[in-house]
């Protein structure tokens, strides 16, 4: 590569050159320190030639250019050493020297890559006029200090400025006047002591043609902060308590329950949670220790791992750490939300007593707060001891497992009923031996509709207890229940149902599941013939009925429906709540027990067999497309008055509703409470039929429908279940 193609063109190649220069190498790769080029001491000859780099007269086949800053590849040149007082025999021969140029200065220059110094300078490049002197001793660093200083200084004084500063277009004088200036870093605001700035600009010549670009809108003003919370009736959130008032437990020091503790590790949706806390009270009270009760986890299903892994994911399960993301749910910051704030606000935990009231459970059984789920702080509050080198705690007896599935509990040692999908037994009085010298009893999972097998009086009628304290007891929701419910008729005056059709399983088995629901409801709920049911269905629902009979007309056995693991189909006749009022026979709405403030969806029907259809029906359903759900168009197409949730959106008590969020994360609760909602306005209907294989189902009928219709007496449950 030529010299003089090197483009050394800026003013910042002076000093980049200079310093790379005197930091320069010898071609074999050794440093010459910080010498100086040419170095101090040393005479400048007149002669160009000596201050050249001499190539080495072992090699001249391979030339390269003599100094190590214009080098054209990163490849290592032949090693040549630098002698001032080498001959300049071989140069001559490869670089021919034509005659110094008329009035050439005194000093030398130096020539980069042994270019003659009689080239034209602008092929050489900028710094082929500056003398070695200047480059390489300390008046350079004066020269481009003072540079830079007089650079400087006429910036600042704005000398030139008027002449260079560019102009913009104004094609309407008046916007000019009213609009804001707007400048740019390029432009200088005007002086004080000028001129108006319109007289300013006709005397200053635009110096081009073209508009300048349009100044950029101006920025919006931020965002207002918003109120404070509000605690009373508004439109501003409604903060609640949703932690537990105390975290010391009930019992008497005197009581067995006491320094005795149960400890068990929930999982999944909330009414997973809530059949292992009714399985956790129930062992707790057999065992007679106080119970540990955790945080109930809404919005954040937390899966079922092993016993070790669990712990482990219920300990980090926690919003510790993440206290600046509730500034951005306030929306009193404009900035952007951190990546780990990320579903802040889709989850959240909260106490039993915000769902629930366990003052009648806590008769029976001591409880105490867990809100902190480490094992740490589970140690340090109870006084456990050190654990040992295997992780092991001597005052801790921890049942692990391994499955979901793998422990039965059974209260009698002579109850020989089968495991059925369990791994293995254990018999609650040898658990009672084994653990009676340990403070601590450790289980993994507690969930399972019949993980306990309970044949004793006492804890069948404690399990009776615990599962009517389950009932929902939230003031807000209670409220905009008991409000539907009146419009609707009141208790008992409209039918029910409890639908899963959104997601998973009951998505997949939606069309079978909807049929058998309208077959309870129809023969078993509303007493009513084939027929009339297969009338009201509607002639192609009914076709697709027989379809599926045998060819001799009998009804073939029923298709078995995809049945979960952790699940069983509803027992038929399980429980019986009082006999409810017949419903009257509706012919017009005057007959009708609704509201006149409800408008139904279609005209009544008039033929006497159809008038049991013209009864309220409720609805309440997981689908995210409601009436336009095809799933669900049978109902609504058969029952002209059937309403759900977003019918009432115009309660005040559903607003109050919608405002409430958790005092201590600001995540807004109502999302978490319409399924509860939900089900309380469905139990409270008459024939309440749920969807087969939903817990939540047979929450709503096992446990809310039959506390709703006043019968507390009746055991809820079957002995040994």
């Amino acid at each position: 590569m030529a010299a003089s193609s090197l483009p050394f063109s800026s003013e910042s190649s002076i000093a980049h050159l200079s310093l790379a220069h005197s930091h320069s190498l010898d071609w074999d790769g050794h440093a010459r320190g910080m010498q100086r080029y040419p170095p101090q001491g040393a005479a400048l000859a007149p002669d160009p030639d000596q201050h050249r780099r001499q190539p080495s007269s072992s090699s001249t086949t391979s030339r390269a250019p003599t100094s190590p800053r214009i080098r054209s590849s990163g490849s290592r040149p032949p090693s040549t050493a630098y002698h001032p007082s080498s001959s300049s025999t071989d140069d001559d021969r490869w670089q021919p020297r034509p005659p110094p140029r008329k009035g050439s200065p005194s000093l030398p220059f130096y020539t980069p890559g042994g270019g003659p110094p009689g080239a034209s300078r602008g092929a050489r490049g900028f710094h082929a006029g500056l003398s070695g002197r200047l480059r390489g001793g300390r008046v350079r660093w004066v020269v481009l200090l003072a540079v830079a200083a007089g650079v400087l200084l006429w910036r600042a004084s704005g000398s030139g400025n008027d002449a260079l500063a560019p102009v913009a277009v104004v094609e309407d004088e008046s916007a000019l006047r009213g609009a804001p200036v707007h400048t740019t870093a390029l432009e200088r605001p005007p002086r004080v002591d000028a001129v108006e700035p319109d007289a300013r600009l006709k005397q200053r010549p635009p110096l081009r043609d073209e508009p300048a670009p349009a100044p950029p809108p101006p920025r919006p003003p931020p965002p207002a902060p918003r109120p404070p919370p509000s605690t009373s009736t508004g439109s501003g959130p409604v903060d609640v308590a949703v932690r537990p008032p105390s975290l010391v437990a009930s019992s008497d020091p005197s009581s067995p329950f006491a320094n005795r503790y149960l400890a068990y590790s929930p999982h999944s949706g909330y009414h997973n949670q809530r059949i292992s806390l009714e399985n956790a009270l129930t062992l707790a009270f057999l065992l007679k220790r106080t119970l540990l009760l955790p945080p109930v986890w809404v919005g954040h299903a937390i899966p079922y791992i092993s016993f070790d892994k669990l712990q482990r994911r219920l300990e980090m399960a926690t919003k510790d750490g993440l206290e600046h993301c509730v500034a951005f749910g306030e929306g009193s910051t404009s900035d952007p939300i951190p990546r780990e704030c990320d579903g802040f606000w889709d989850w959240t935990t909260v106490d039993w007593s915000f769902l629930v009231d366990l003052s009648g459970a806590e008769q029976l059984v001591p409880v105490q707060r867990r809100w902190n789920m480490s094992m740490d702080w589970l140690a340090g509050e109870l006084d456990l001891a050190k654990p040992d080198r295997r992780g092991e705690r001597r005052d801790v007896f921890s049942l692990r497992d391994d499955t979901m599935y793998q422990y039965r509990f059974y209260d009698s040692a002579d109850d020989a009923d089968p495991l059925d999908k369990w791994t293995s037994r254990i018999d609650i009085e040898q658990l009672a031996r084994d653990s009676a010298s340990h403070k601590l009893v450790h289980v993994g999972s507690m969930f399972g509709t019949n993980r306990l097998r309970l044949v004793g009086d006492d804890g069948y009628d404690a399990r009776g207890t615990f599962r009517r304290a389950m009932v929902f007891r939230t003031e807000a929701v209670d409220a905009v229940a008991d409000e539907v419910r009146d419009l609707l008729g009141g208790a008992g005056r409209y039918y029910g149902l409890h639908l899963r059709v959104g997601d998973g399983v009951f998505q997949q088995n939606a069309d079978d599941n909807m049929r058998g629901v309208w077959d309870k409801l129809c023969g078993d709920k509303m007493k009513l013939g084939d027929d009339v049911c297969d009338e009201a269905r509607g002639l192609s629902e009914a076709r697709r009925r027989r379809d599926r009979r045998g060819e001799d007309g009998d009804d073939a056995a029923p298709e078995a429906l995809a049945k979960r693991a952790n699940s069983r189909p509803q027992r038929e006749g399980a429980y019986h709540h009082a006999p409810l009022p017949p419903l009257p026979k509706i012919r017009t709405l005057d007959d009708s027990p609704l509201s006149p403030t409800l408008t139904c969806r279609r005209p009544l029907h008039t033929a006497s067999h159809l008038l049991p259809f013209n009864a309220p029906l409720f609805i309440a359903t997981d689908s995210k497309l409601g009436v336009d759900d095809p799933h669900l168009a049978l109902f609504f197409a058969a029952f002209p008055c059937t309403f759900t949730l977003s019918d009432f959106g115009a309660l005040e008590s559903l607003g109050r509703l919608n405002r409430l969020r958790n005092e201590d994360d600001k995540t807004p609760l109502a999302q978490f409470l319409y399924p509860q909602l939900d089900a309380q306005v469905a139990a409270w209907g008459r024939g309440l039929v749920g969807t087969p294989q939903s817990t939540y189902s047979r929450f709503a009928i096992d446990v809310l429908h039959q506390v709703y219709q006043c019968v507390p007496s009746l055991p809820l449950g079957r002995r040994g279940a």
